[in-house]
């Protein structure tokens, strides 16, 4: 018997591979994001599992918490977000203080599971 209040339902979600333009620590860069329950959410880190060839999203930022345009109407287009404000590397490569990503609005990745990219050479 399940208890319907711990249960935890994900709506559908839609990944958006390497669709977010962004400045990251000087450098530009493209990011991956889900839309999920309305909202985008640009994946930070992922964790993955190379035995299970599956990846997780460890850390996201919504989209809606920093300075950005919505590239999505031009159907020429690259990318389909780019955000205006440059980030910075901490936020990347696991450095940043829990209040630091706060002040981003930095939240864990949903539970979600993908598979790995393939590896490329």
């Amino acid at each position: 018997m399940t208890d319907a209040q711990n249960e935890l339902k994900l709506s559908t979600f839609k990944f958006h591979e390497q669709a977010v333009r962004a400045t990251i620590g000087g450098k530009p860069l493209t990011l991956d994001a889900l839309e999920l329950g309305g909202e985008i959410l640009v994946v930070l880190t992922w964790l993955g599992n190379a035995e299970r060839t599956l990846r997780k999203p460890e850390y996201v930022l919504p989209l809606s918490a920093v300075t950005h345009q919505d590239l999505g109407s031009d159907p020429d287009a690259k990318y389909k977000w780019a955000i205006s404000t440059p980030l910075p590397q901490s936020l990347f490569d696991g450095t940043a203080s829990r209040p630091f990503r706060r002040q981003f609005g930095v939240k864990a990745g949903p539970a979600l599971t993908l598979p790995l990219k393939p590896t490329q050479h």
